[in-house]
């Protein structure tokens, strides 16, 4: 079904578009356009079609007329009268109709069309700054033009107009990891995480986030803490928590409890027997801890981890290194 947009007021459109008129062409031309909307907007497409020609033979200057053929051409798949009646009526009233000209002409391939539409737009949102559709379709065009610090420009400007919200936040994020940077992307989810910290889904992109740029350990822990504290059965979560807790030797019985819990949930799960058996070697039980990592090398399979291997060697010589104290 074609989409043709509610025009402007026919007050806003006199002054500057219609040519002077007799008087009985301008009380046709307002009879025949205020009928064609009539008909538009109660979805008789087709019926208003030829009125909208009838204005256009009366003034092909006026820009919602012009708007007008040129959704007709679009449904149509005339492009050459698309362009051209978008362009006329962006010309005649570019605060008005900016929308589909410069969509059309960033969807070219033409770069220097596509340049040209960019800077229409940002001078344009210049006088409208509090246009949310047109700031918005003005960031789509510098990403497509791979401008991205002015995107992240535009983004403040439409934060001033719609608010901070998750999709800005988010949004500021894809274009500072686009620029590749990354302490600042961290930042925004980080800083979004601030005014929402109930926010299950910005928590877990924050915790795939810190282990996708391998964060400190500190950094690790506070997020694993904060998923469990809404999610206090996710097993992934409970044992990287307790390896990170690992990592920096602290609140050990806390992690031992963790881990034990996901063993005895999933018992031949090697990742969380090495764990948990590593956890036992730093709490000073190095048979327990040979028996976890024992069983974490059998339930492994063929190819045993590196890691599991490293420790359960490092337990073992530690466990030789008691028993040879306690001979002697």
């Amino acid at each position: 079904m074609l989409m043709l947009l509610v025009s402007a007021t026919w007050n806003s459109m006199v002054a500057k578009e219609v040519p002077k008129l007799s008087v009985e062409e301008e009380q046709q031309f307002l009879y025949y356009f205020y009928e064609a909307e009539r008909l538009i907007q109660s979805e008789q497409i087709a019926e208003a079609k030829p009125l909208v020609e009838f204005c256009y033979a009366l003034n092909p200057n006026d820009a919602t007329i012009n708007n007008y053929l040129g959704l007709y051409a679009q449904v149509e798949e005339d492009i050459a009268k698309m362009t051209e009646y978008f362009r006329r009526a962006y010309e005649l009233n570019p605060e008005e109709y900016w929308f589909n000209h410069h969509v059309l002409m960033l969807k070219s391939e033409d770069k220097k069309s596509q340049q040209q539409a960019v800077k229409q737009m940002a001078q344009l949102a210049q006088k409208d700054k509090k246009n949310a559709e047109l700031h918005e379709t003005l960031q789509k065009a510098y990403i497509l033009l791979e401008q991205y610090d002015k995107a992240l420009e535009v983004q403040d400007c439409l934060d001033s107009i719609n608010g901070y919200d998750a999709m800005s936040a988010m949004q500021r994020y894809r274009l500072h990891a686009t620029l590749k940077q990354e302490k600042q992307a961290i930042y925004e989810i980080e800083r979004y995480l601030d005014i929402d910290p109930d926010n299950y889904q910005f928590q877990v992109f924050r915790m795939q986030l810190y282990e996708q740029t391998q964060q400190p350990a500190e950094k690790m822990i506070v997020a694993y803490k904060a998923i469990l504290k809404m999610d206090s059965r996710n097993i992934v979560v409970m044992n990287n928590l307790a390896w990170n807790l690992c990592l920096l030797k602290q609140d050990l019985v806390y992690a031992e409890q963790l881990s034990r819990a996901t063993i005895m949930r999933e018992p031949s799960n090697p990742i969380y027997l090495d764990t948990y058996g590593w956890i036992m070697y730093l709490l000073g039980d190095c048979q327990s801890a040979l028996f976890y990592l024992e069983r974490a090398i059998e339930y492994s399979g063929t190819e045993v981890e590196k890691e599991i291997a490293t420790h359960y060697k490092k337990v073992q010589k530690a466990l030789t290194h008691q028993l040879s104290n306690t001979l002697y």
